[in-house]
């Protein structure tokens, strides 16, 4: 059965990768979320996608030209007016401690630039402090980061992004372990969802907001439909007779 990942959080209705767009995926009773992470500087491991301030803000600059203390006084939701346009990003110890209280699964792109030798192990020992292994996956558009990863901590799930066809994917995640693929859902066919399961391989797709795409994405079958729209994809995935 398909469960529904809310892309950055509730990100439709709420400022993304913010705690107020987490705890409102929680609320609609989304199965998990899908967020992303840097690896700052000074060390910190900041919630956010972009690595330049300006589409969500009211600053410029790269976010590696700050500190984690400067980045989460920056307020974040330009694109909220409003009760949410303070929201702020959070630290990811500040997102994993928030999810010790619930039940909600974890989808952690690492994203590429920055401290890249070293967010990968980074990102694990946050998630073993906070023992989130059983209900984490990790991805990145960055195979080496995953390759390491899997390499060192064979018990973690990880999951290739990809945006470019990819014909010969499930041998490629056979050679290196992969657990998942995570394809932009228009690259995906029925077919391949099949092919994939039969070797174990779990499929994740992103970003589906269209009623009628979400719909097809949960009658094929796929593991995870990642959504910027959690409420819609919630309701969509009720009536095909899911429940999360």
């Amino acid at each position: 059965m398909s469960v529904i990942l809310a892309h950055r959080g509730a990100s439709k209705e709420r400022p993304e990768n913010t705690m107020a767009a987490f705890r409102r995926a929680e609320e609609l009773n989304a199965f998990g979320l899908e967020m992303d992470v840097h690896l700052l500087p000074d060390g910190t491991m900041i919630v956010r996608h972009d690595d330049n301030l300006g589409r969500c803000e009211n600053a410029s600059g790269s976010i590696y030209s700050f500190s984690g203390t400067e980045l989460q006084k920056i307020p974040v939701g330009k694109n909220h007016p409003g009760k949410f346009e303070n929201e702020t990003m959070p630290s990811f110890g500040d997102l994993l401690q928030w999810l010790q209280a619930n039940r909600m699964y974890l989808n952690v792109e690492i994203k590429p630039g920055g401290f890249l030798s070293e967010v990968g192990e980074r990102t694990v020992q946050a998630l073993e402090q906070y023992r989130m292994k059983e209900r984490c996956i990790i991805s990145s558009f960055d195979h080496h980061i995953l390759r390491e990863i899997k390499q060192c901590h064979p018990d973690y799930k990880v999951g290739i992004l990809y945006s470019q066809p990819n014909d010969d994917i499930v041998n490629y995640c056979l050679k290196y372990r992969f657990d998942a693929i995570h394809p932009y859902y228009k690259l995906i066919s029925k077919s391949l969802v099949h092919a994939c399961h039969q070797n174990g391989i779990a499929v994740n797709v992103w970003t589906v907001d269209e009623p009628d795409d979400i719909r097809r994405m949960i009658e094929w079958g796929v593991d995870a439909v990642i959504s910027n729209d959690a409420a819609a994809a919630r309701d969509i995935l009720n009536s095909c007779g899911g429940n999360r």
